[in-house]
């Protein structure tokens, strides 16, 4: 019991941690996003890196709502955002130009998904008529 206690407490600081490392000040989120805890550290350290290169996001969807069944999004993986900085095109650019992302969706609404999965897709449209690219790593 007092393994699991401790690796609870290693865990929230680790996620502290990670979370006092990015620059909050350029992140707005819609009102349904409840934060970024639920986030994996190498995804908050992606975000950190995604933030510096391409200015201020706004996050739309994190861990929560609803998503593809096996969706990166559950596991704290993955991160919906509109950048508010530049264009949504130059900013699935410059994300799939980054080595710790796997994953990079570009959406017709303006919507930039990003993913640090094992193996790198790239799409762009709608659910049903989205062209994607695989590549593995």
């Amino acid at each position: 019991m007092r393994h699991v206690a401790s690796v609870a407490v290693i865990a929230a600081f680790w996620s502290t941690a990670s979370l006092a490392n990015l620059p909050l000040e350029k992140i707005a989120f819609q009102p349904q996003v409840k934060g970024l805890a639920c986030l994996k550290p190498e995804t908050l350290a992606m975000l950190k890196e995604l933030i510096e290169r391409i200015g201020p996001i706004q996050i739309t969807s994190t861990c929560g709502g609803r998503h593809a069944r096996n969706s990166l999004h559950y596991s704290g993986k993955a991160v919906d955002f509109r950048p508010l900085g530049t264009s949504p095109r130059k900013a699935a650019a410059v994300a799939r130009s980054m080595a710790s992302i796997g994953g990079v969706g570009a959406y017709s609404n303006g919507l930039v998904h990003v993913d640090v999965g094992e193996r790198q897709a790239n799409w762009y449209g709608h659910k049903r008529s989205r062209r994607v690219a695989y590549a593995r790593r």
